[in-house]
């Protein structure tokens, strides 16, 4: 019953999301068929191209068939390129899981050592929470600049831009990670300060358990609601990359998508939005299920 319900209301999701691009698309000033023909295009030309598009058909006809090609992944072609959107989707995708996978790793390792720094010198908690908070209020797009500048430009460490090898992915990857590291370490701070106070910490205290075996109990009772900020998370880092792919013109979904909206390409911005939500609702569907065969009380 989890299952379906889960099913039902990921798909619900998507659904709205992807109806709610559609439509703000459709409200929005000017005929697509004049901007892709062009200024001193004729009105047969203009008319051709709204034929192609099917602009000259009814709104609700259009939606339905909308629907129909995201759901059954038929994306069909770019208006600019004359690409296959799904090809050039699948490829994107692909740069981006990678990236989204690296900004992870990053993310937990900066949000451990920031935990274990808040615990181990508690006296300099002031200090450290507002260094964090600065740091987090620092916009992506402003950090990969200065990292840009930093490590590309001046030591030239990393290359800025493209995706010419696997280092290209380690400037984007810690521009995206900085801002969930401190909500993790946040998360996990508030979580320990809860559970100091506990039975299981006294009885933890009183078996004589100590140093990195008493974080590690501390975080196997945390996990539950680790996964929670990561799944919730996720959303966030999708909603960055779009910025930060862009930033570094990296060969991503997220570029992908800002090229699409700039170029008013409809095809590709109504699958674009179907990708990132789809992969947001996965993500935090397996963690609903991951979260729930750890922590038995909550099935």
């Amino acid at each position: 019953m989890f299952l379906i319900l889960s099913i039902f209301k990921a798909s619900i999701t998507v659904l709205f999301v992807v109806s709610s691009v559609f439509f703000v698309i459709e409200i929005l000033p000017g005929d697509p068929a004049l901007l892709i023909a062009g200024e001193g295009a004729s009105q047969l030309q203009i008319q051709k191209i709204r034929q192609e598009l099917e602009l000259d058909k009814p709104l609700l006809q259009r939606y339905k068939k909308m629907l129909k090609s995201v759901f059954t992944l038929k994306f069909g072609k770019s208006i600019y390129t004359g690409q296959d959107i799904g090809s050039t989707l699948l490829e994107r995708l692909k740069n981006t899981a990678e990236l989204a996978a690296l900004s992870l790793v990053f993310s937990i390792t900066w949000g451990v050592l920031l935990f274990l720094a808040y615990m181990k010198f508690e006296k300099y908690e002031g200090t450290l929470v507002a260094f964090s908070t600065f740091v987090y209020s620092i916009p992506n797009f402003w950090l990969g600049v200065i990292f840009i500048l930093i490590f590309g430009v001046k030591l030239k460490i990393f290359p800025i831009s493209d995706y010419e090898t696997k280092m290209s992915l380690v400037l984007p990857a810690l521009t995206l990670s900085i801002s969930l590291g401190v909500v993790l370490s946040r998360f996990m701070r508030n979580s320990a300060v809860e559970i100091m106070n506990s039975d299981f910490v006294k009885f933890l205290r009183a078996k004589g358990v100590k140093g990195i075996r008493f974080y590690l109990h501390l975080t196997k009772v945390m996990l539950p609601g680790i996964l929670t900020v990561l799944g919730i998370q996720a959303g966030v880092l999708l909603s960055g990359v779009v910025v930060v792919e862009k930033v570094f013109s990296f060969p991503g979904v997220g570029s992908f998508a800002v090229d699409s909206v700039i170029a008013r390409d409809f095809p590709s911005i109504i699958s674009c939005a179907f990708i990132i939500s789809a992969v947001w609702v996965v993500v935090n569907f397996f963690v609903d299920i991951l979260i729930k065969l750890i922590d038995p009380r909550l099935r």
